[in-house]
């Protein structure tokens, strides 16, 4: 009997110590695991700099990106704004001072028809016309008498010696000058009468027109006569001052 005592004991002490052996093993593979796992996290992360916390370096990191967003928004608009302020150039208002009048060229159209100048019952002719717009004002001492001024146009394409016959002496599509110069009548845009009007100290007329008949033998284009090459010659025909003229230059006028 005292023998099974002592051996149960040692059974049971045998027991006691595989047991503790299966909780170390047990306790030691979940350490091992904790340990790699934690060395597999601290592999991925960013070792921070010194006295600095991974919310500063955050911060830091979305304050840059933004600036770097801001700064590549400011170079697009920028760049749209150089565009954007492309300048035009626009039409010249050439002017020049006559004898108390101011003559200015609000336009110079080359035209392919005389319609602008034929009441509706008058034949509708093709050809190369030039239609110059005019503005006058007074800025002498005294009235103006605008039909003491003659209106001529001047351009080396001009042959005015080959065809003086056409043009006859009405003078709404030229009259003969000189070789290369024809005069024309100043005509109101509303009524297409001859302008002979007096004009007041500070008064200024608007609307008022010549028409030039560039190639009357042909309807095609006059080849010898541009912007560049001719001028408007206006003359002081009669009254005070008569025989003094100036010259305003049609380049830069847009066809």
């Amino acid at each position: 009997m005292k023998m099974g005592k002592h051996r149960r004991g040692r059974v049971g002490i045998g027991l006691v110590v595989l047991l503790a052996l299966a909780l170390m093993t047990v306790y030691l593979a979940s350490c091992s695991g904790t340990s790699s796992k934690k060395t597999t996290t601290s592999s991925k992360s960013t070792k921070l700099p010194p006295g600095t916390t991974e919310s500063q370096v955050k911060g830091a990191s979305t304050t840059t990106s933004q600036a770097q967003s801001s700064q590549a928004s400011s170079s697009s608009t920028s760049g749209t704004s150089s565009t954007a302020t492309t300048t035009t150039a626009t039409t010249p208002s050439t002017s020049a001072d006559l004898v108390g009048a101011r003559f200015t060229v609000v336009s110079a159209t080359r035209l392919t028809t005389n319609k602008s100048v034929i009441s509706s019952s008058s034949r509708e002719v093709a050809g190369d016309y030039l239609n110059v717009e005019l503005k006058v004002q007074n800025v002498g001492t005294g009235l103006v008498d605008l039909s003491e001024y003659s209106f001529r146009l001047y351009s080396p394409g001009i042959d005015a010696d080959s065809y003086s016959d056409y043009y006859g002496t009405t003078t709404t599509y030229g009259a003969y000058v000189t070789t290369n110069t024809i005069s024309g009548t100043l005509m109101d845009y509303t009524s297409l009468a001859a302008v002979a009007y007096k004009v007041k100290i500070g008064e200024e007329v608007d609307k008022v027109f010549l028409f030039y008949d560039l190639n009357p033998l042909n309807v095609a284009k006059n080849a010898g006569v541009t912007k560049d090459n001719t001028s408007l010659i206006i003359k002081k025909v009669s009254g005070t001052d008569y025989g003094e003229k100036v010259s305003i230059p049609l380049t830069g006028y847009p066809d």
